[in-house]
């Protein structure tokens, strides 16, 4: 059975929000084995209009402190529908949204600029979307808030190495972010 908890995650610096994190991955109860015996957690951390994010623990690479960044109410591709969207999943929204809202979109690369530098952010409904697999049309503020949990999954599987950096260059690469 999946715990459900919802959480907020405490303004701060890139080391202050990283430890609060994993101190609630700490409070976890162990499980007492595989499949049914096993400890599941689903954490709300976001919410945006009828989308939500969520992160699900563990993932099925079992990485210790890793975990899936979900968003309810939106699937990805096409063959095998899932909520979890990858790197590509996110550069192909932004990318989308950039090409058809090129007056707005500055203002949605500076968010996520805030957000990689850890600054609170405040979304309001731009009006600029992207359209999923199927061209269905979702509100890009619900992709900065995946890329904000992104973030923090790079910062706890990847912390002796760049974490965050890996996909915010990819970002930069991509030209997705200005700066």
């Amino acid at each position: 059975m999946t715990q459900i908890i919802n959480y907020s995650l405490p303004f701060g610096d890139r080391i202050s929000m990283r430890k609060n994190l994993i101190q609630v991955f700490l409070c976890e109860t162990p499980g007492t084995g595989i499949g049914d015996n096993a400890s599941r957690y689903q954490y709300n951390v976001e919410q945006f209009g009828n989308y939500g994010i969520f992160l699900k623990r563990p993932t099925q690479l079992n990485k210790g402190f890793d975990f899936t960044v979900n968003i309810g109410g939106l699937f990805f591709k096409r063959n095998r529908r899932y909520s979890n969207p990858s790197h590509q999943d996110i550069i192909d929204a932004l990318t989308d949204c950039k090409i058809n809202f090129p007056l707005i979109y500055p203002f949605i690369a500076q968010k996520l600029q805030q957000i990689y530098d850890c600054h609170p952010i405040s979304l309001t409904p731009s009006g600029a979307t992207f359209c999923d697999y199927a061209g269905n049309e979702h509100p890009v503020e619900i992709i900065l808030l995946a890329v904000k949990w992104l973030f923090m999954e790079q910062d706890c599987a990847y912390w002796n190495y760049s974490g965050r950096a890996m996909f915010y260059d990819v970002l930069q690469k991509n030209a997705l972010i200005y700066y």
